[in-house]
């Protein structure tokens, strides 16, 4: 057999397969391209479209509605960190304060623009009663028990500074914060980056801060400023990397004061 008639027996060989197939499975040829489906007319085969809308929607901030801070006078100077509820059965403990019913405060930024632009979180002061020389500041870090004091110079913050970390909130395939290291939200009145911790003592607007800002890219979902996982929705289960830490100076007067604390949370680092 000579190599052309050889060349013919493969094509013809070939030509059997492809009628076996269509054959044996009716409709396999041009499946890819059958006709679009009707709800009135039946087919063998048909083609549905599906269509997918995503719309952009907003940039939102939730956080603890309160923030309380107990002291028993021993003379000396405390820090605390804030807690989310009120704290019962303080007394004094050497030179500090031991309270109980201390529950750490939660703050999630909810970006569900889809913009990818990232976000600023910035406050500013008002109402601001609290005692004279007190220092309020917002940390990466605090009290390793929410409603202990630590006895510290009013000049020198015990709690080691870090920036905040961010997890993704239950539910929410987020794409977890990273701190931008440019920072200058249009018409918020900062241009510099969050050098923790993060001292808050203006007050009005012309005195806002930023806390925190979210590198483009970054941000985007439900984002806790907390560490581990969350297990349900208000990033239950996971350990807040956001605190609110208060100097007090040892000779401040008896009563209760208070402060307004402002937050906001803005499109771009």
């Amino acid at each position: 057999m000579n190599d052309t008639a050889r060349s013919l027996q493969r094509a013809a060989h070939l030509l059997a397969v492809v009628a076996c197939l269509a054959l044996a499975a009716p409709g396999f040829v041009g499946r890819a391209s059958a006709a679009a489906c009707s709800s009135t007319a039946g087919a063998a085969s048909c083609a549905v479209t599906a269509n997918v809308t995503v719309t952009g929607g907003t940039l939102t901030l939730e956080s603890s509605p309160s923030l309380y801070w107990s002291f028993i006078g021993t003379g000396y100077d405390q820090w605390a960190s804030a807690s989310a509820t009120a704290l019962s059965g303080c007394t004094a403990s050497g030179a500090s304060t031991h309270c109980s019913g201390g529950t750490a405060p939660s703050m999630i930024v909810l970006d569900g623009t889809g913009s990818s632009s990232g976000w600023a979180v910035s406050e500013y002061l008002s109402a601001n009663t609290l005692p004279t020389g007190a220092v309020l500041k917002f940390n990466g870090q605090g009290s390793s028990t929410i409603g202990w004091s630590q006895a510290s110079p009013i000049g020198t913050d015990p709690f080691t500074p870090a920036t905040p970390s961010a997890v993704c909130d239950y539910a929410s395939s987020c794409t977890a914060a990273s701190a931008a290291s440019t920072c200058s939200p249009a018409g918020l009145g900062f241009s510099t980056c969050p050098s923790y911790a993060v001292t808050l003592g203006g007050t009005g607007a012309a005195s806002q801060v930023d806390l925190y800002s979210a590198a483009a890219n970054s941000g985007l979902g439900a984002n806790c400023f907390a560490s581990g996982t969350a297990t349900a929705v208000g990033c239950t289960g996971t350990t807040s990397t956001g605190f609110f830490n208060l100097g007090l100076r040892g000779g401040s007067p008896v009563g209760s004061t208070s402060a307004t604390i402002n937050m906001a949370v803005n499109s771009g680092p």
